[in-house]
């Protein structure tokens, strides 16, 4: 990508994510691994040529600022928060009092904002308007800069009602009224944001995917059904809970285990609500694992997947289930049922009909052949449509 003058184009991406490379930098375990999809379109830029790439995310790590430049990359970390992380009494008041929310984010924005300009980009690319404590850094610079904006999901359509979702969905909802040009990769994507913005233009791209270095052998269950994703009401975990609940009455051992970290005030309303439908002895709730392969090496020993998410575009970890050879349940929201669009690949089930889900979750555990026919056809499907090759020339095709 060789202007007249034959300089690279300079491009920032404006994202949040961690990966171990990272955490061995800063030479700490604290911090999750985040946006496996930004971690994984990282490798694939390594080292490239075509343009001089700008990483400017918030430093979850260590919370200081840091730059520097790895394997080609050049990146530029700001402080999450104004306090060190070392002062938990007054980060405890700078959250309580959400000086965030009530002052518009205004020192992230002066944060990204003195690091952009430093750099004076030809293009920035923001990854997600959903996660304000970067994305409202794009607001004061729509006018200064290109800016191309992937979608990686929407908030507008959760159903929290809190004062922090609401101030994220007005801030998304800015976001995607004011920038012009976007990144889809599903048609419903590009429907949801042609009623916002009208006049969007739109470039096709995927992310990249984590693909599993295990697949399932039908033979070998070890448990009958597995949940991995945030743990959250918005991803249906409760209508599960629920649809256990009417599968004990038939398969009284019945079995889920439930992987990823739990906020404290909400794992205590799960083993109330777990206690409350006498499931106690059927729901195991593994908690975190460290990585995405572990968390595949675990979920290969279930029967199959279910996800009853609300919302969504199409879920990763449904892609990466297919993969796995993993037969998956979902509700048909979002842009979840096109991967049925030549034949079936998925279970689908109408959104909140808890006894649907039961009745197909059943009739999948106990039909061997279903699962098996399900599972091929979905991997079959998953590796032509989910590859990684077109990738790189898409974005860089958006980009010119």
């Amino acid at each position: 990508m060789e202007s007249g003058t034959n300089k690279r184009m300079k491009i920032v991406w404006l994202c949040h994510f961690a990966n171990q490379d990272i955490k061995n930098y800063f030479k700490t375990a604290q911090a999750r691994e985040t946006a496996p999809w930004i971690n994984n379109l990282i490798q694939l830029f390594q080292g490239r040529k075509e343009i001089e790439l700008h990483i400017v995310a918030p430093n979850i790590f260590t919370n200081k600022t840091a730059n520097f430049t790895k394997d080609g990359i050049n990146y530029h970390f700001y402080k999450r928060f104004p306090i060190p992380n070392n002062n938990r009494y007054a980060r405890k008041i700078y959250s309580l009092l959400k000086i965030e929310l009530f002052t518009n984010f205004y020192w992230i924005k002066c944060q990204i904002g003195n690091c952009i300009i430093n750099i004076n980009p030809d293009l920035i690319h923001l990854h997600g308007a959903e996660n304000p404590y970067y994305s409202a850094g794009i607001l004061p610079l729509i006018e200064k800069y290109p800016i191309l904006l992937t979608i990686q999901g929407f908030i507008r359509n959760s159903s929290l009602n809190t004062i922090d979702e609401k101030k994220n969905i007005k801030i998304e909802d800015e976001i995607l009224k004011k920038v012009s040009n976007y990144g889809f990769r599903t048609t419903e994507m590009k429907e949801v944001l042609s009623l916002i913005n009208p006049k969007a233009q739109f470039y096709f791209h995927n992310y990249p995917l984590t693909i599993p270095n295990y697949i399932k052998n039908n033979n070998s269950t070890t448990f009958d059904i597995v949940f991995f994703a945030r743990v959250c009401k918005d991803k249906g975990i409760e209508d599960l809970l629920q649809a256990v609940a009417l599968i004990k009455i038939q398969k009284a051992n019945v079995s889920l285990h439930v992987i990823g970290p739990i906020d404290q005030s909400y794992l205590l309303l799960l083993k109330s609500m777990i206690k409350s439908l006498d499931i106690e002895n059927n729901v195991v709730l593994v908690g975190f694992l460290e990585n995405q392969q572990e968390i595949f090496k675990y979920a290969i020993n279930a029967a199959i997947y279910v996800l009853p998410t609300y919302h969504e575009i199409i879920a990763g970890t449904i892609i990466e289930s297919m993969f796995m050879k993993l037969p998956v349940v979902s509700y048909a929201v979002g842009g979840i049922p096109s991967l049925n669009s030549k034949s079936e690949t998925i279970i689908l089930v109408e959104k909140h009909n808890i006894n649907q889900l039961a009745d197909k979750m059943i009739q999948l555990l106990n039909n061997y052949d279903l699962r098996n026919t399900l599972a091929e056809t979905a991997y079959n499907y998953a590796c032509e449509r989910f590859g990684d090759k077109n990738i790189v020339s898409d974005i860089l095709s958006a980009y010119k």
